[in-house]
């Protein structure tokens, strides 16, 4: 573990929990992904971006699983079923607002919603973010009526607020549509009596120790 995002990179890493497993993104996933988001408003609905309008776009945003350089670091990563590798969704973590504070997100295909994958998702999702990125808090913004992503954030002990009302000129705030805010530290991660257990293995890295690698300034 390491104190902040600062400083530091993920290597490539494979995590599990019950019947899913997080992974960096490639390019090739985005074949098996587009047809589970491109017009699909039952997946779309609920994101802060329209999906991708060609298969070509979604090969773009999965070119590389690491973006936003050294001082605001994301992170990109495809979900899939543990007992036979089939891709079911995508994950994310961002660095880029305030220090040691990210904010996780994830969709599923519709044929995998309802199956424990968004549960495993996020606490995958929130145990990379503060065991190997180092975060002292995360968040997660859902729109109004996503009762599905609010029960599993409440489940892994994620805190509800009520999304500040944005500012009648931020046109792009309205049409986010977020109505929700959900909050976790470390620390209280660290103590919910309710964890899932996950297990972090090294891969595509040569078999070099998972998760986190120093870096100085260059």
């Amino acid at each position: 573990m390491t104190d902040s995002v600062d400083g530091i990179r993920l290597r490539p890493f494979r995590a599990t929990c019950r019947k899913t497993v997080l992974r960096p993104v490639t390019r090739e996933d985005a074949d098996a992904l587009y047809p589970f988001v491109h017009g699909v408003t039952g997946v779309t609905r609920w994101l802060c971006w329209a999906g991708p309008e060609t298969l070509d776009d979604l090969r773009f945003r999965y070119r590389s699983w690491t973006y936003g350089g050294h001082e605001e670091p994301a992170f990109m990563f495809a979900l899939a079923r543990a007992s036979d590798g089939v891709v079911v969704g995508e994950g994310s973590l961002r660095f880029d607002e305030h220090p040691g504070v990210g904010e996780l997100g994830y969709w599923l295909g519709e044929p995998f919603h309802g199956r424990g994958h968004g549960r495993d998702a996020v606490e995958l999702l929130a145990r990379v973010g503060f065991e190997l990125c180092g975060a002292f808090a995360l968040i997660a913004r859902v729109k109004e009526g996503n009762e599905a992503s609010n029960r599993v954030l409440l489940r892994t002990g994620f805190v509800q607020e009520r999304a500040p009302r944005p500012a009648a000129d931020d046109l792009a705030a309205r049409e986010d549509g977020i109505a929700w805010v959900f909050t976790s530290t470390r620390r209280s991660d660290e103590r919910r009596e309710e964890r899932l257990e996950v297990r972090i293995e090294p891969g595509g890295d040569g078999g070099k120790q998972a998760g986190i690698e120093t870096r100085s300034d260059d």
